[in-house]
């Protein structure tokens, strides 16, 4: 497993200029301060797709796909987040640490560990809603007017 600091993840989104990146797989138009082109996410007779040099992002009027360089990395070449650091470092010429120090793998576990907890602790909700035990909750929600659809995406 892999772990890059915020510093590196910084260092190589900042050494890669957003415009290169998607210009080197879309054709580019520029538009006063933005660049407009075909989305490469789907298929297009006109331009949604957007890419704003300021603030470093894409955006797709269409699909809604956005973000930065690695994301945009990740999605036009079905790559990991990993994956995609390592090929924009290399672009970059910035090196990248071979091994993770015990710190930072301790941090990994840490957040992995709450992650686990708390997905637990949503399961164990969700399942609490549906039974008898959680009739005041559902009635609540109701009260609140929120739809099953917000219900059921808050505690999957």
């Amino acid at each position: 497993m892999s772990f890059f600091s915020d510093d590196i993840i910084d260092d190589v989104l900042s050494g890669n200029d957003i415009v290169d990146v998607v210009s080197s797989y879309v054709k580019l138009e520029k538009k006063g301060k933005y660049f407009f082109g075909l989305c490469p996410f789907h298929s297009e007779k006109t331009g949604s797709f957007s890419v704003t040099p300021s603030k470093q992002m894409y955006y797709c009027y269409s699909c809604q796909k956005g973000g930065n360089a690695i994301h945009f990395m990740m999605a036009v070449e079905n790559l990991s987040f990993v994956e995609s650091i390592k090929i924009l470092a290399d672009k970059a010429r910035i090196t990248l640490p071979e091994n993770i120090s015990k710190q930072d793998e301790e941090k990994i576990k840490f957040k992995k560990d709450i992650i686990s907890i708390n997905t637990e602790a949503a399961r164990f909700f969700h399942k609490m809603l549906h039974e008898k035990i959680g009739d005041e909750a559902r009635q609540y929600l109701k009260k609140r007017e929120l739809k099953v659809e917000k219900i059921k995406g808050a505690w999957l």
